[in-house]
């Protein structure tokens, strides 16, 4: 495994002190349109990747959790649950609730599913989600096929392999946080 560059981004720790089972994450994506935006280590900016298929938009802010490194090279990847758009770049702190595993090209390639940390006063529809068991059929049905669509539009090959449980995820993330430790020489 190549040595990675650290940019300032992967100095923000990989867990939210606020809440126990939440990370802190940096969306690349808001959700609601048609840019694919990405994380550009070399920069420390953020680069339109991609414009989706017409009738496509991503569901929900996508992006990544820092100081992890998943099987495909990048940081593990996150989708927020959120109910409106955030912005590239903002950093959010999400609940973690489970892991949705697909194959990428023949590589591991998961996508960590979390939500807006509880709020008092405030009501969100992602409130009752504990774990992934807790979020509707349809939901999940709807993400999964979302994420193998837009991936093949992008000339990938897409397996989905089934979801996983929150505990499955906060394995994931602990193993991407060695992982990333390991190929930058960083001491626990």
């Amino acid at each position: 495994m190549a040595k990675r560059q650290i940019s300032a981004v992967h100095e923000i720790p990989t867990w939210n002190k606020l809440e126990k089972n939440a990370v802190n994450a940096v969306i690349e994506t808001p959700r609601d349109q048609r840019h694919k935006y990405a994380f550009d280590e070399k920069t420390g900016l953020f680069r339109l990747s991609m414009l989706l298929a017409e009738g496509l938009q991503w569901p929900y802010d996508y992006g990544f959790i820092p100081q992890t490194l998943a099987a495909d090279g990048d940081a593990l990847d996150v989708l927020y649950l959120g109910e409106k758009p955030t912005f590239t770049g903002c950093l959010v702190s999400a609940r973690i609730i489970g892991v949705v595993r697909l194959k990428k090209n023949g590589k591991e390639n998961d996508r960590v599913l979390g939500c807006p940390l509880n709020q008092k006063g405030l009501t969100q529809k992602s409130d009752p989600f504990n774990d992934i068991s807790d979020v509707p059929e349809d939901m999940i049905q709807s993400i999964c096929r979302y994420l193998v669509d837009y991936s093949t539009a992008e000339g990938n090959d897409l397996e989905f392999k089934g979801t996983g449980s929150r505990k499955a995820a906060l394995k994931a993330i602990e193993h991407a946080r060695s992982d990333f430790k390991k190929a930058n020489k960083l001491q626990e």
